[in-house]
């Protein structure tokens, strides 16, 4: 399998096909789908996090949004610029699958440009309900925690658990705009 992704620019256009581990050691914008799964739970509805396993490329052993993937140069039925949210889509339902073991319905909320300092990603964000049975990839994520709001603000601002960017970005948003 190829670990080539699309470069970009901040339009969403194809630039180049590139290496993942070029892609991250210098930053070169890249598509990727991020999606934020919820829990039915009669308490409250919660988040799934994960964390993020020690040998991954970025924020090794963090806790992050419930499943996040880059879209791989197999994802492209036609050309690196054709039918985008399908292909977007298509990648959110597979990384789901092989992170989760779940096959919840998606529902598309948003399309997300670079954040400076924070990711250099073309984002496609996805909100789904499931109650599993998870089974997480063993060699993606070393646990699952499931949380409701209030414990996720003070996962957030415990130092000795670290998280990434995009967790405390996108689930304040979830929670802002009333997707939790």
């Amino acid at each position: 399998m190829s670990t080539r992704v699309a470069v970009v620019d901040e339009h969403d256009r194809f630039v180049r096909w590139e290496d993942r581990r070029v892609v991250h050691r210098e930053q070169l914008l890249h598509r990727s789908i991020h999606v934020l799964v919820f829990t039915t739970r009669a308490d409250a509805p919660r988040l799934v996090l994960q964390k993020r396993h020690q040998d991954k490329l970025t924020f090794a052993g963090h806790w992050d949004l419930s499943c996040s993937g880059h879209v791989d140069e197999e994802d492209y039925a036609r050309g690196p610029d054709e039918d985008l949210d399908r292909v977007y889509e298509t990648c959110a339902h597979r990384e789901i699958e092989e992170e989760l073991g779940v096959s919840p319905e998606l529902t598309f909320v948003g399309h997300f440009g670079a954040l400076p300092g924070v990711h250099y990603e073309q984002i496609h964000l996805y909100r789904a309900v499931s109650d599993g049975p998870f089974a997480p990839q063993a060699d993606e994520i070393e646990e699952l925690r499931s949380v409701t709001y209030a414990e996720l603000e003070s996962l957030l601002t415990r130092a000795r658990e670290p998280h990434t960017p995009t967790l405390a970005i996108f689930a304040r948003l979830a929670h802002a705009r009333g997707w939790w």
